[in-house]
């Protein structure tokens, strides 16, 4: 059965996200321009030439008992957004970030709200839109400038203490 675009892609950013070696979530980053041609791929993984966890057999954030979504300067692998904006470079001017991504312990989908690094990141790279994958056939569209607002607010929250 033919899927539409959107499933499309995100059906390839879960296969890119099999490749990241991140042993708690992995994600995988797809950037399409607008004539539906893949630009970039990215998924979550250690530095160029740099030992990765998978290699390492441990996870220093989960040593450390660091919840997910804070502390990324702590985490040894660059998010699957970064690594395929990094290869798109000026290319992602004007075109779709899809992502998605599961849990490594169950395979189980996870939803994928980018941190706010990456939030910054996409906005400053003139990506029109994000489409992330929230189940096995559900999938949000947000514009960079709301993804961007949100997590700004939640960083400021988070800062002053509320």
């Amino acid at each position: 059965m033919r899927t539409n675009r959107h499933q499309y892609f995100l059906d390839l950013a879960i296969r890119c996200a099999h490749q990241g070696t991140c042993l708690r979530r992995n994600f995988g980053a797809i950037i399409v321009d607008e004539y539906n041609t893949i630009v970039s791929t990215g998924y979550t993984g250690a530095p160029r030439k740099q030992m990765d966890c998978t290699e390492l057999q441990r996870c220093w954030r989960r040593e450390h008992n660091i919840p997910s979504g804070s502390n990324y300067e702590k985490c040894r692998s660059v998010h699957a957004e970064m690594n395929a904006l990094l290869q798109a470079g000026k290319l992602a001017r004007g075109a779709t970030l899809y992502l998605a991504g599961y849990e490594v312990g169950t395979e189980e989908l996870t939803k994928i709200w980018p941190c706010f690094l990456c939030a910054k990141m996409i906005v400053n790279s003139g990506i029109q839109t994000i489409i992330m994958r929230t189940g096995p056939t559900e999938y949000q569209e947000v514009d960079p400038v709301t993804l961007y607002q949100r997590r700004s607010r939640e960083a400021l929250d988070e800062r002053s203490g509320s």
